[in-house]
């Protein structure tokens, strides 16, 4: 017996286009670190855009590949 598959293809429930520019207006994923420093030398030479927090914390917000956001705590 020969089994046959079909794949869908759905539009992408989660756009990446029409989110908030700063990544801490958007959902996001949260981690912390020992050290901005190296982490916006890295981004930096990379071409990487990021901002800082807006609340004046020792954060960093960018997005990955895909246009998810990414915050960095220094803690």
């Amino acid at each position: 017996m020969i089994s046959r598959y079909t794949l869908l293809e759905l539009e992408n429930p989660d756009p990446v286009t029409g989110r908030p520019e700063h990544g801490g207006r958007d959902r996001h994923l949260a981690v912390t670190v020992t050290d901005l420093e190296p982490i916006t030398a890295v981004l930096e030479e990379a071409g990487i855009s990021y901002a800082l927090s807006r609340s004046g914390r020792a954060a960093l917000f960018c997005r990955d590949p895909d246009g998810n956001a990414l915050e960095m705590i220094e803690a």
